[in-house]
């Protein structure tokens, strides 16, 4: 029982990690990217979510060597499954939860869905994977250190 709850624990660990840190180094780096249109700004959060929050899981994998880290993209599936489910009977849920919507413009309500449901998934899949080449990455490393 009490490998279960250090596993939960490590895993809301690295979700904060994935969701959050990825959140303070995408600031720093936006901030040096002049904001063009609400498209591109969207496609910017995209592009920085994913790199920002692979290279953190590749690191910290290789600090903490958790395997938390490797399914800290499950809890967040599950929050974007309940964010689509709560705006399911809309009918642009496509445009809510991708930040782009099928109107000429975004609206509050699709920025809003984007940033708290879809943003969270994509950090945390990005964490997820870099995570998961570094345990690759590493494993290979000790093989061929290890065999010389």
């Amino acid at each position: 029982m009490l490998r279960y709850l250090k596993f939960a624990g490590s895993l809301l660990v690295h979700l904060v990690a994935a969701v959050a840190g990825t959140a303070i180094v995408g600031t720093v780096v936006r901030r040096t990217i002049p904001p063009y249109t609400i498209a591109a700004d969207v496609w910017k959060e995209i592009i920085l979510s994913i790199v920002c929050a692979a290279v953190i899981g590749f690191f910290l994998w290789r600090t903490w060597r958790s395997s938390a880290a490797k399914w800290s993209w499950i809890p967040a599936a599950l929050w974007f499954v309940f964010g689509y489910m709560a705006i399911a009977n809309n009918s642009a849920v496509f445009g809510r939860v991708s930040g782009f919507s099928t109107g000429t413009s975004l609206t509050v309500s699709d920025v809003r869905s984007f940033f708290a449901f879809t943003v969270p998934l994509i950090r945390a899949i990005a964490y997820s994977s870099g995570a998961y080449i570094s345990s690759l990455a590493y494993h290979s490393s000790v093989e061929l250190s290890g065999g010389s």
